[in-house]
């Protein structure tokens, strides 16, 4: 029972918080229809001068026409260029409110037909006003009226027209500024996400790198090899060059075959050290020192590819490349032979060659081609680059 009555202040606090609920309500409501934004599209300086020039150019052709016209009763006098610089006043506030306010509050949120009746409302006003501020100037200066009660309905008309096209030019010119910066934005971003993926693989490269390394290692060590050491100063070496040198968006050639060779110098150490180098055959043709820069890392994952499915223990030959550079072309072929195509186990990952794939269609896109052969007994991929000023 106690809980059931209430006393007239317990009442008045109960109902005091409906109030200001229905009023946020309300505002809430209100803001819809006209909200606030945070408009960050300023107006540039040329679009500024733009229309200066516009309302005066328009204003001498008025000028010229006056004088041209034998028929003319319009006196080109101080009055007449008094009411045409506030006319211009009128038509540049007209072209800001929609800039400023009017365009932002309205079309960014899909309101096309709300823009389309206040943009006419606006122009109906516009058009009053001018017509208010012609005879406030003929009436301040000459002491009269100008004579013109009987076409004001024709001249509103002529006025809201007139108001519609600067709001158009307005809005026209504002998209266009937008879209053009939106356009660039794109762009960026799509430069930046580019820029982050191929960080990303080229991160991915050093770990898929070291692992097949320290296989070739291992298996060194685990067979007691003097090599072992020298193996892990070949390594030394070529982290050197994946950690300082391949940060850079390209390198010359010449680096990039310093460390393949290293490479090769590396995976020799795994053969009979009278077999090695003509199991392991890697020629050059053309101008090496002059060829164009490089992407970094490009030519390892198809050598690791060879290695890694490769049968070393094939002769004369395990693993033949050739690398030729006739002007801006490179062309890059790597021939291994393996087993019987029947005979070969299912290998796991394929990270190499699918983030060389993902790397070439960033960094030179249409000026790559890679052509992979499987043929019995013989694994053979070659890769032809045109290298230049766009790397």
């Amino acid at each position: 029972m106690e809980n059931s009555l209430l006393s007239p202040a317990a009442v008045v606090s109960a109902a005091a918080p409906e109030q200001p609920a229905r009023v946020r309500a309300r505002a809430s409501a209100g803001f819809r229809w006209w909200p606030r934004v945070h408009d960050h599209t300023p107006v540039p300086w040329w679009v500024h001068l733009l229309l200066v020039a516009v309302l005066l150019g328009i204003d001498a052709l008025l000028y010229y026409a006056i004088r041209l016209s034998p028929k003319s009763t319009v006196k080109l006098d101080a009055v007449w260029f008094v009411r045409n610089a506030v006319l211009d006043g009128f038509t540049a506030a007209l072209f800001y409110w929609n800039w400023v306010t009017l365009f932002p509050r309205t079309l960014p949120q899909g309101r096309l037909a709300t823009y389309l009746a206040l943009a006419l409302a606006s122009a109906g006003v516009f058009g009053l006003l001018r017509i208010a501020a012609s005879n406030a100037v003929y009436w301040l200066m000459n002491g009269h009226q100008p004579g013109l009660a009987a076409y004001t309905g024709s001249l509103w008309i002529g006025l809201l027209l007139g108001g519609l096209l600067t709001l158009v030019a307005s809005s026209g010119v504002r998209m266009t500024i937008e879209y053009l910066q939106g356009q660039r934005n794109r762009r960026e971003l799509e430069r930046q996400h580019l820029l982050t993926e191929l960080g990303m693989l080229k991160t991915q490269i050093n770990p898929h790198f070291l692992f097949n390394t320290l296989n070739n290692i291992y298996s060194l060590t685990s067979r007691k090899s003097d090599r072992a050491p020298e193996a892990v100063l070949r390594l030394a070496e070529s982290m050197r060059y994946l950690l300082y040198d391949s940060g850079a968006d390209a390198v010359s050639l010449a680096q990039e075959l310093t460390h393949l060779r290293s490479f090769l110098e590396l995976q020799r150490l795994r053969l009979p050290a009278a077999e090695a180098e003509t199991a392991i055959v890697f020629t050059t043709h053309g101008a090496i020192e002059a060829a164009p820069p490089v992407a970094p890392l490009l030519l390892l994952p198809l050598v690791e590819n060879a290695f890694k499915h490769g049968d070393l223990a094939a002769r004369p030959e395990a693993i033949r490349m050739e690398l030729e550079v006739e002007g801006s072309e490179l062309r890059f072929s790597v021939h291994n032979y393996v087993a019987a195509i029947a005979d070969l186990p299912r290998q796991p990952g394929g990270l190499g060659l699918h983030n060389l794939r993902r790397r070439l269609a960033l960094l030179y896109p249409e000026r790559h081609e890679l052509h992979i052969r499987t043929l019995p007994g013989e694994y053979a991929v070659e890769l032809v680059l045109q290298l230049g000023s766009e790397q």
